[in-house]
């Protein structure tokens, strides 16, 4: 009985693991921004949404309409920046941050070469 598609694959993949041949693995292309600029735009943003709700409430108990609407247009412009944070490229940017952190902890073989060696103590 031949193997599936699929199953030559995993095959060929957990050979390739355990004889620790190195092959070009595909890449996220490099992100020129750093992660960190996300997170700073994601506390001013907020800063800037919770700074122009306090102007909003201001603005209507005084009854200036026009300090009402530099108010609301300061929550716009927080809003938008909180946004920038939820783009694709941050998430992408989060995520290849976070492979490399793994790969750097552990080599890509040892979690099937530690099963492998599980399975045939027994033996």
């Amino acid at each position: 009985m031949g193997l599936s598609e699929q199953e030559q694959k995993v095959l060929a993949e957990l050979e390739r693991q355990l004889t620790g041949s190195k092959e070009p693995k595909a890449k996220v292309a490099p992100i020129s921004e750093n992660p960190t600029k996300y997170a700073r735009l994601l506390v001013l943003g907020s800063t800037l949404v919770i700074i122009g709700l306090g102007l909003m409430i201001f603005a209507t108990s005084v009854h200036l309409v026009w300090f009402g609407v530099i108010a609301f247009m300061t929550m716009l412009f927080g809003l938008y920046l909180v946004s920038q944070n939820w783009s694709s490229r941050a998430i992408r940017g989060a995520k290849a941050a976070s492979d490399e952190s793994k790969r750097a902890n552990k080599s890509s073989g040892s979690f099937f070469q530690n099963r492998w060696d599980q399975r045939n103590e027994g033996k």
